[in-house]
């Protein structure tokens, strides 16, 4: 009860002073100064049942306040995210983080928090101003970086059957590849360069590259993926955009596929807390050394995310995907349901959990092992991520991954488990 007080008076506090300064919606750089009478209003927060903790956020608050109206954020930078850290529950510290985060030019981190301090209890000038620093963000950066690495290790990474032996026709026996486990590093490194052409339309060129690398070479892939389009942005966050791709992917012997297609996509706010996108997209593909899998790809994406709380938030996406291949043996059609949260824990701890199930259907049987009928197989993956906020290098803050996926099928061969531990560094804490 007490914290549920907490939360309140500073809610309250948050009615008595706008969060942010007076500005353009182009540039809500203004300083926020702290009143005499919202000073006083703080100690309203001096009763969470910890002395301790209660000195140690009205100091943090006070130390991160002088800074930010002494233009100096990124001074002010540390307290706030240890009030985030102590406090996750409480809008006004996810507020103040974000915007000091923007006026260092941190748009990534900015709109992290941001976006969860709308799960708060704001007022409509507040929850307006938010959305001008959301909307200044989208337009003032004509280019963004993309990265990560981490550490790896599979129980199965080529998802191999756990069976001995493979009957083909009845008739014959052969040996299935042995499954191994394997040790190695997963790297994407990318780029979006977003030139403007007219005040809300932009040219969009995306280049991603990722890959994984392990001991045994023989396992390395890699994939290179192009987009070349039109980016337009509007209110309530939305984003329409349409363009082509290129794509290709290779292993230690070459090149495995390459693609060439289309894309368009489109993305709304349709609540404060709440985010549509939907995306297509049309690949002609081609596999230099198994022509049979060569023909058009056709994928659509829907996805929502809600932001339920400053410290939880929820997404959910359904994915359809149709590979059109001559052979109908090789003809494959998935859809795939996710569902995932995060939430953030006093103290510092950040966790994320998701789910995803997909169903696989072929349109008709292997020749080789006629038996089994058409393929249809039922895959399940969980995946969870821990991090702790306070626990950082550099900017980046260490990131675990526990990720478990099994398949089921009536074709034994397409049967598999795997296990697999990550361990990275994220910029979004």
């Amino acid at each position: 009860m007490r914290r549920k007080a907490v939360s309140l008076a500073l809610a309250l506090m948050v009615l008595a002073a706008p969060l942010l300064a007076q500005g353009g919606p182009s540039a809500p750089d203004g300083q926020h100064v702290l009143p005499a009478a919202e000073s006083a209003a703080l100690q309203a927060i001096s009763d969470t049942g910890d002395p301790a903790q209660d000195a140690e956020i009205r100091t943090h608050w006070t130390m991160a306040q002088t800074h930010l109206s002494e233009r100096a954020p990124r001074a002010a930078l540390p307290h706030l995210e240890r009030l985030v850290t102590l406090s996750p529950q409480t809008a006004r510290f996810r507020l103040e983080l974000a915007r000091a985060l923007y006026l260092i030019e941190e748009d990534d981190r900015a709109r992290h928090h941001f976006r969860f301090a709308l799960g708060g209890p704001l007022n409509l000038t507040e929850i307006a101003r938010v959305h001008e620093y959301l909307h200044a963000m989208d337009r003032r950066k004509p280019w963004q970086g993309h990265a990560r690495i981490a550490a790896v290790r599979h129980s199965n990474p080529f998802h191999r059957s756990g069976d001995s032996y493979v009957d083909i026709g009845g008739l014959l026996l052969l040996p299935l590849p042995e499954v191994e486990s394997a040790n190695g590093a997963e790297i994407g490194l990318g780029a979006t360069y977003l030139p403007r052409l007219a005040p809300d339309l932009h040219a969009r060129l995306h280049v991603m590259a990722t890959g994984q690398f392990f001991e045994n070479s023989a396992l390395n892939r890699g994939h290179l993926r192009a987009e070349l389009g039109l980016l337009a942005l509007g209110d309530h966050a939305q984003q329409i955009s349409l363009g082509v791709a290129l794509q290709g992917a290779l292993d230690r012997d070459g090149q495995i596929m390459r693609g060439i297609g289309a894309y368009a996509g489109a993305r709304r706010r349709v609540t404060d807390r709440t985010t549509l996108a939907f995306r297509a997209s049309a690949d002609q593909l081609t596999y230099p050394r198994a022509s049979r899998l060569n023909g058009p790809r056709f994928t659509t994406r829907l996805e929502a995310s809600h932001v339920l709380s400053p410290r939880m938030l929820v997404e959910a996406g359904l994915r359809l995907s149709h590979h059109h291949t001559k052979a109908a043996f090789n003809r494959r059609s998935q859809a795939t349901l996710t569902l995932g949260t995060q939430y953030a824990f006093s103290g510092g701890v950040q966790a994320g959990l998701e789910t995803s199930l997909t169903r696989t259907r072929v349109a008709e049987a292997n020749p080789l092992l006629p038996q089994h009928g058409p393929e249809r197989s039922t895959r399940l993956g969980v995946t969870t991520r821990l991090m702790h906020r306070d626990v950082t290098m550099r900017g980046f803050s260490p990131i675990v991954i526990l990720g478990f996926e099994t398949q089921r099928s009536n074709v034994p061969t397409q049967a598999f488990s795997n296990f697999k531990l990550s361990l990275g560094a994220t910029r979004n804490f």
